[in-house]
């Protein structure tokens, strides 16, 4: 486990897996062996020696002097995943790895999600006795409104984005996007419903003080990411807006996965620009090794300075 402190707030990152090298090959396409290669800051946390991007599924506890937040939930275990088959069936010690952190599933106040892709809300939910149910249930589950109608339009059958219908690079997948959200749904987020502990939220929302929703669209059309604050220091956990570190040194390359990949691109640039030379502590999704540390100007681009957390 790693951790770091933004003022009084203390985040926690808890690994679900890492990925397996090779498996997300392909999704950022330009992210060829020879680019990867040319990027040498990438060694050896985010990149391998065969140029193949690093990467890691795991979420965040942020713990302010008031609350508990978990923040993407990862795949989950025993879920059903035909667009990511070796991400289906799982049986990781999750809830394990959280409470060596010193964190019970009833200790979590609220849990946030950047957008509501499989491998960011698999947790919310664990299988008992056959039956889906919350698995912190003293927590409110905080959406985005934006972000929620629009992964129920494409449970109800509402057409995908031009983007979407091309991205699928996964060995043995099927495709269709609209049976995964609706298993997604199904199995991750209805029995919250159903039990009364979901909150609709505009965007911007302040979960609570210090944690905050901000919109970061073009992954999906209401991804959010999640801001930190406490006195002069802040701290952004990014989701998929940035799905790898080496989207920081080529902004301007975009997931497979984005709905929108010129506005992803927009969106990534604008705020590397905006953070570059900063202190705010960036804390990546799906970054492997060290996840959090700082945006660098790097000639006339960027890099990522890791900030090394306490293990």
């Amino acid at each position: 486990m790693s951790t770091w402190k933004v003022g009084d707030i203390k985040i926690s990152q808890i690994l679900e897996m890492p990925v397996e090298p090779g498996e997300l090959d392909g999704l950022i396409e330009e992210a060829t062996p020879e680019a990867v290669r040319s990027i040498a800051w990438l060694y050896p946390d985010y990149a391998n020696d065969a140029g193949q991007t690093l990467w890691s599924l795991h979420a965040y506890v942020v713990e302010t002097p008031s609350h508990r937040v978990l923040v993407d939930a990862g795949c989950g275990n025993h879920k059903t995943i035909p667009l990511l088959p070796n991400w289906g069936g799982l049986d990781n010690p999750f809830l394990e790895r959280l409470e060596e952190a010193g964190y019970r599933t009833e200790d979590i106040d609220y849990v946030l999600a950047t957008h509501l892709h499989l491998d960011h809300v698999g947790w919310h939910t664990t299988l008992v006795d056959g039956t889906w149910r919350p698995t912190f249930p003293n927590a409110r589950y905080t959406f985005v409104t934006d972000e929620f109608e629009y992964h129920k339009s494409l449970a109800e059958g509402a057409p995908a984005s031009s983007d979407l219908a091309h991205a699928v690079v996964y060995a043995g997948a099927d495709p269709d996007i609209h049976s995964q959200t609706r298993l997604v749904f199904a199995e991750s987020i209805q029995p919250c419903m159903d039990a009364g502990l979901v909150d609709l939220v505009p965007s911007g929302h302040q979960v609570t003080p210090g944690v905050r929703y901000t919109a970061t669209p073009g992954h999906t059309k209401g991804h959010h990411s999640v801001r930190l604050e406490s006195g002069d220091q802040s701290a952004l956990i990014t989701g998929d807006f940035i799905h790898h570190p080496i989207q920081i040194a080529r902004p301007a390359w975009s997931s497979r996965g984005d709905s929108d990949r010129e506005l992803s691109a927009r969106t990534r640039t604008g705020f590397l620009r905006s953070v570059s030379g900063t202190d705010m502590l960036i804390l990546g999704t799906h970054f492997s090794g060290p996840s959090g540390g700082h945006v660098v100007p790097d000639g006339d681009g960027y890099r990522f300075q890791p900030v090394h957390a306490t293990a």
